[in-house]
């Protein structure tokens, strides 16, 4: 096994009990379905000891949100949640896992929340960037974010399509646009409500570099420079805030994204990521080595980072 020492943010596993609920919706919509709904765990463990990654923080790309259905979304993230410690306990060093949280039911994450931070324990949790009308920053989910907050937790963002916007231009795969646009929604919709601001220790980690976040930044500010109410909130504009999140480099491992993302932050605050089994690890490892960062912040990017924000993660 080659040189391990990365650590993979944004690695997918394939539960039976969530390819059974999600194969219709994810088949129209997902790339590369036939082969993602082949996963296995040993396919993930090929593709990391191919790769150098020592370890994986395992997810669910996205799931239907069912907002009149409560215990049946806690069913399932409880499913997911078991499913993914077992192959922590199974494979010991190799796993981590992003416990996921059934928003948009408050009382359902919050009891989520506290069984796998003591069952397992979690390394962290996984939301999605939205749920039918509602994004993160609701109101609504003040209280799953104060909880995540008092706990200092890492918490992964990953994109999924909005109600509004699928289908909007025929033969193209919806993700390949909404999918960072939609991070971009998620995070201006924390930024407004004031969730950064009144979260602190919440370690926000956003997929795919941000989004369009990186070249909405100045337009965005723009907007806070001219309404009182909220340049009274945004004193010093808004790259303050922004520059307390951390971005996986998924789909950023090109020199136009790459540049944009670093004009809005600096590489303490990128993570390696892969997007198994929807990408060839290959992808992002390949390309990243070609984007001219220093060895130390290859080092930083491809691990140290990872393990900053998330100490429970094996050394």
């Amino acid at each position: 096994m080659a040189d391990t020492h990365r650590i993979d943010v944004h690695h997918h596993i394939i539960p039976p009990r969530w390819l059974a609920e999600e194969r219709d919706r994810m088949s129209g919509n997902a790339m590369n379905f036939d082969l993602v709904a082949q996963w296995t765990p040993e396919m993930s463990l090929e593709a990391m000891d191919r790769n150098g990654v020592r370890t994986a923080v395992t997810s669910i790309s996205t799931v239907i949100v069912r907002p009149r259905e409560p215990e049946r979304s806690h069913a399932l993230a409880r499913d997911y949640n078991e499913f993914a410690a077992k192959l922590v306990q199974k494979h010991k060093g190799r796993f981590g896992m992003f416990a996921l949280l059934p928003l948009p039911h408050v009382d359902e994450c919050l009891k989520e929340i506290e069984y796998a931070a003591s069952a397992f324990p979690a390394d962290g949790f996984k939301l999605q960037t939205n749920y039918e009308d509602k994004w993160p920053g609701d109101p609504a989910f003040a209280p799953v974010f104060d909880e995540l907050n008092r706990r200092k937790a890492a918490v992964f963002f990953h994109p999924t399509v909005a109600a509004c916007c699928m289908n909007l231009l025929p033969g193209i795969n919806p993700p390949l646009m909404e999918y960072p646009f939609d991070t971009t929604r998620a995070i201006a919709s924390l930024l407004f409500s004031g969730t950064f601001e009144r979260c602190p220790d919440v370690k926000f980690i956003f997929a795919h570099g941000g989004g369009t976040m990186p070249m909405l930044a100045h337009r965005i500010g723009g907007l806070i420079r001219n309404r009182k109410d909220l340049a009274q909130k945004f004193p010093n504009g808004i790259l303050p805030a922004l520059r307390t999140l951390n971005f996986d480099v998924v789909s950023v491992t090109n020199p136009p994204a790459m540049a944009a993302i670093l004009k809005l932050t600096t590489p303490e605050r990128l993570l390696f990521g892969s997007d198994t089994p929807y990408v060839r690890t290959e992808s992002t490892v390949g390309e990243l080595q070609q984007m001219g960062f220093s060895a130390a912040d290859l080092r930083r990017i491809e691990r140290d980072n990872a393990l900053a924000l998330m100490p429970s993660l094996p050394r």
